[in-house]
């Protein structure tokens, strides 16, 4: 009763209250030497405090009487002048120690007290964490990154010193299988788990190793298997610059190109065949040159359209891509198709077939006459361009660089020097002489359709399908014009107007348009011929020789004859069939003969 009458006493509220209050002796306990205040009992010793616990009491909830009783200590107007570290704010009160919480907790480097314990950052790989989180599912005990037993400790030290685990076992059982099988196959080297992973080593390339299949095999079982083995070796080689750019040259394109090239890729063994009656006359006289009383051309007869055709040359296998009539008498024309030949037949005499050409493995895209005739250039899908001599059929030099030549063209000056515009957005000069190459003309940024020599063949002219035009000063690798425009489309063939003052280009929107080839290089916008669909064909054009008729081909097979004056369509033909009319010519001297070539395989002659 009296403890219970001091409590009341202590916790009166009402004046009488606070004059009890103040009449309580003060008792202060000096927790700290800086730190010092004044206790009121509040309250009667409920229970000691542990002993371990005694010294060490939380200011900030009770305080202390005599030794072991706990107090309040919240004194009016004064102020807490100590920051209590956490140790000391956890320590226990009253009642047992709690388990988890001792009463001075290390802080590790980087960690922080909550509540319930202390939080510890730490990293751990996740291949460690997953070998002891299994490892302690299955035998429920593991060893941790440090070295410690965690688990069932009995059971884990049971099995360490019953000798290595069954991963162990299983290693060295299969060194034994290795090592049997070795001795039965003759093959030693086939290295060990520490050494070479689970991986046997690579065969030494030195080494004699047994063949299992020897005598088991036919003989095209064998020479498949000798192929295969060579092509893998082959691409097993090391690196090799030239071959190796190549894939990045044509990484946006490459799927729609013929085969690179390795260093071992040559080229077709070349081959021809005459087929005339004998090579020379009587009087030793070529079958290449013209017959007698026959003269060449000047341009200043005058020209009519076809109306008919008069003759087809039916001797290839597959389409045909390209023909040129020989320079100036225009009495054999030349033609290249796509079953990898070219043929020479004759035009003026039995219209036979003179020579066939046959050095291409793949397609031949374009043949261009050298300016006397003698020989000839050969671009194809093979990715080499190769030179010809028209008249004994021999190859006289092959050139590559390893890209697609679109276009071959002599310069008109020197039969030495020819021009190819490239896949690699290039046009590249060659020296027929030395085979290497002398320029390069590099502004493209798509691959290269055209090369046109203009201005008294001082300049010429580039068309790619990046939908531009370039001019070019011969010799000079930096365009000295640049064309562009947004409704330009790409044109993959071109055509010189007999007077040089202009040049036309085939338009990819069923368009032929007409630029100035002097000077300003300015479209003319009052000469575009229409009527014709040439979208997605690489059609041809030729002017008659006095450059009063415009003829091309469309994507149809149809024959176009346009007035170069008026742009109006003068005649239309249906040419060929299964295919479009690719390449026309109009013949040097005779005045109304047009050639035409389709993807049919056929040429035909018009007049």
């Amino acid at each position: 009763m009296d403890l219970l009458q001091g409590y009341a006493s202590g916790s009166g509220a009402d004046e009488s209250g606070s004059e009890a209050q103040e009449e309580q002796p003060m008792v202060s306990v000096n927790l700290k030497p800086q730190l010092q205040t004044r206790a009121v009992v509040a309250a009667p010793t409920v229970i000691r405090a542990p002993e371990h616990a005694k010294s060490v009491v939380n200011p900030l909830s009770a305080a202390a009487g005599p030794v072991g009783q706990l107090q309040t200590a919240r004194a009016p107007g004064q102020m807490m002048m100590y920051n209590p570290k956490a140790d000391l704010l956890l320590a226990p009160v009253l009642g047992p120690a709690h388990p988890f919480r001792a009463s001075k907790m290390e802080v590790p480097v980087g960690g922080s007290h909550t509540g319930a314990g202390v939080v510890e950052r730490a990293s751990i790989e996740d291949w460690s964490f997953q070998e002891q989180y299994h490892t302690f599912q299955q035998h429920k005990y593991t060893i941790g990154v440090s070295g410690d037993m965690v688990g069932d400790v009995a059971k884990g030290l049971a099995v360490e010193q019953a000798g290595p685990p069954q991963r162990e076992r299983k290693r060295k059982h299969r060194e034994r299988d290795a090592a049997a099988a070795a001795a039965a196959t003759g093959i030693t080297d086939v290295g060990d788990e520490v050494t070479t992973g689970i991986w046997a080593p690579q065969e030494d390339e030195t080494r004699v190793v047994p063949d299992a299949e020897a005598g088991t095999m036919t003989e095209a079982q064998a020479a498949f298997r000798e192929a295969y083995l060579a092509e893998k070796a082959k691409k097993q080689r090391e690196y090799n610059m030239e071959e190796d750019h190549d894939r990045r040259d044509e990484r946006k394109m490459g799927h729609l190109l013929p085969p690179r090239h390795d260093r071992d890729t040559t080229a077709a063994e070349a081959k021809t065949t005459f087929h005339g009656k004998k090579e020379a006359d009587y009087k030793g006289k070529s079958w290449v040159e013209p017959p007698g009383g026959h003269r060449a051309g000047v341009g200043d007869h005058q020209a009519f359209p076809p109306k008919k055709c008069i003759h087809r040359w039916t001797g290839h296998t597959k389409g045909v891509q390209a023909i040129e009539f020989f320079p100036g008498f225009g009495h054999l024309i030349l033609s290249g198709s796509m079953d990898g030949k070219c043929k020479v037949w004759d035009v003026l005499g039995d219209r036979q077939a003179r020579r066939t050409y046959s050095g291409h493995s793949a397609a031949v895209r374009d043949v261009k006459f050298s300016n006397d005739g003698r020989r000839f250039l050969s671009a194809g899908y093979d990715r080499f361009v190769r030179l010809w001599d028209t008249e004994t059929g021999q190859c006289v030099r092959t050139f590559t660089n390893r890209k697609m030549p679109y276009t071959v063209t002599f310069y008109p000056e020197d039969n030495n020097i020819f021009l190819a515009g490239c896949s690699d957005n290039k046009i590249v000069q060659w020296d027929v002489n030395t085979g290497e190459v002398v320029q390069e003309y590099n502004h493209h940024l798509a691959p290269v359709n055209t090369v046109l020599f203009v201005d008294d063949n001082q300049r010429f002219v580039s068309t790619s399908d990046d939908k531009k035009v370039l001019v070019w000063e011969y010799g000079i690798p930096v365009p000295i014009k640049y064309i562009s425009e947004p409704h330009m489309h790409s044109m993959p063939a071109v055509a010189l107007h007999p007077s040089g003052n202009y040049w036309v280009g085939q338009s990819l929107d069923n368009q032929i348009l007409a630029w100035g080839a002097r000077d300003k290089f300015r479209q003319n916008r009052k000469k575009i011929f229409k009527g014709h669909t040439n979208a997605g064909y690489a059609c041809r054009m030729d002017f008659s020789p006095n450059g009063k008729y415009l003829a091309s081909g469309d994507g149809e097979g149809r024959l176009f004859v346009w007035d170069w004056g008026s742009t109006k369509v003068y005649r239309k033909l249906a040419a060929h069939t299964d295919g479009p009319c690719i390449d026309v010519k109009w013949h040097p001297t005779e005045a109304s003969w047009v050639a035409t070539a389709g993807w049919d395989g056929i040429i035909k002659l018009w007049d």
